[in-house]
């Protein structure tokens, strides 16, 4: 017995691994791309606590604040902005640091890092 030329033709699987592929490596670059964009929120975490930190020891000791804390960005990510108070028995530096959205250098005002740190006073 003999199959018709269309039944043929639904049968024939040709090319359906070439697609496969290409949907499994969308989606391993799409895993990649996430992994990555954590580590950076996780690097521009520690990074904006340590601006904070030497923010705040340089306010202490009537160092230049902005400086200390430029000092600290890396060239991958961007401040955004720093800002110091004296609030009553300590000097509070807060820094806000952009995280860089998959492309280093790329950044979004939405994407936000804030740590702030307190330094007593003397």
């Amino acid at each position: 017995m003999r199959t018709s030329p269309v039944r043929a033709t639904l049968r024939d699987d040709r090319g359906a691994a070439a697609i496969e592929l290409v949907g499994y490596v969308t989606m391993v670059v799409i895993t990649a791309m996430l992994c990555l964009q954590g580590v950076y929120v996780s690097q521009a975490g520690a990074v904006a606590q340590q601006a904070a930190r030497d923010g705040a020891r340089a306010q202490a000791l009537g160092q230049d604040v902005a400086g200390a804390v430029r000092a600290q960005v890396p060239s991958w990510a961007r401040l955004q902005d720093v800002r110091a108070r004296v609030d009553g028995r300590a000097y509070v530096v807060e820094v806000d640091v952009r995280v860089p959205i998959v492309v280093r250098g790329v950044t979004s005002s939405q994407i936000v890092v804030s740590r702030d740190a307190a330094m007593p006073r003397s």
